[in-house]
This record gives structure tokens, sequence and C-alpha cells, in this order.
């Protein structure tokens, strides 16, 4: 194996800053869902409406789903740009 260029090192040390971003955005991701499930969960509790619960319960989980294609959009940006250091390595 040959030794990485110095344009080789510095693209993977940007690969490996970007990464670090997503598992920043990872975080308030998984934040975010928490935040949501405790703020849906308040007012599913605090209603006596059937209706209210059923939307309240419904847009819970849309919600989180969406929040939980995120975190699999970014977890598949970081496999893409950890290959991407891979192939530079050879």
């Amino acid at each position: 194996m040959m030794a990485l260029t110095q344009s080789q090192r510095n693209q993977i040390a940007s690969y490996k800053i970007q990464i670090e971003s997503y598992r920043k955005d990872l975080e308030r991701y998984k934040l975010e869902k928490k935040r949501v499930s405790e703020q849906f969960a308040s007012m599913i509790k605090n209603t006596s409406d059937s209706n209210n619960k059923r939307n309240y319960r419904q847009t819970k989980i849309a919600k989180i789903n969406s929040i939980d294609n995120q975190i699999e959009a970014k977890k598949r940006e970081i496999d893409r740009v950890k290959a991407y250091i891979k192939s530079i390595k050879g």
C-alpha cells in the first residue's frame, strides 16, 4: 500500500469532520424524539376527550416516524462517508 498524499489526508480529515457533524445531528434527533414523545404523552394523559387522545396518538406516531426516518438517513450518510474514506485509503 502506498502512503497517502497530503491531498488524500486532507480529504480524509474533512470527511471525519463531516462524520462528527452527522453524529451531533443524530444526538439532536434523539433529544427531539424524546421531547416529542414526552410532550404528546402529557397531552394524551391530560385530555379526557377520546377524539383528542386518538388524534394526539396519531400525530405522535407520525412525528416519531419522521424523526426515525431522519435518524436512519443520517446513519446512511455516515456509512457513505466512511466508505469514501475507505476507498481513499485503498
